[in-house]
């Protein structure tokens, strides 16, 4: 299975105004100070995670020495986008 890892700076411009909901409320919807706070949201899960990957099937993780967590599940083309930030 084909993967994609993204640096924080590519995780930037793959979730680009938080496309695919990684900072959203409890609620499920984005945050009131989502813009002011999306460099710092992005440092925080860069804290977190060494870095980001994408894999065919359009699963996201948090990879951490050696640790691969599931963020999110068949995130609607997320690997076309991955793939799209990666050339």
């Amino acid at each position: 299975m084909a993967e994609i890892t993204l640096s924080k700076e590519e995780f930037k411009l793959f979730n680009q105004d938080d496309q695919f909901g990684f900072f959203y409320d409890e609620d499920g919807y984005p945050k009131e100070d989502a813009e002011e706070s999306f460099e710092s949201d992005i440092d925080a899960l860069y804290k977190k995670y060494a870095y980001i990957s994408v894999d065919s099937d359009d699963n996201i993780y948090g990879i951490n020495t050696g640790k691969k967590e599931l963020l999110m599940e068949y995130a609607p083309e997320a690997y076309d986008i991955a793939k799209e930030v990666k050339e």
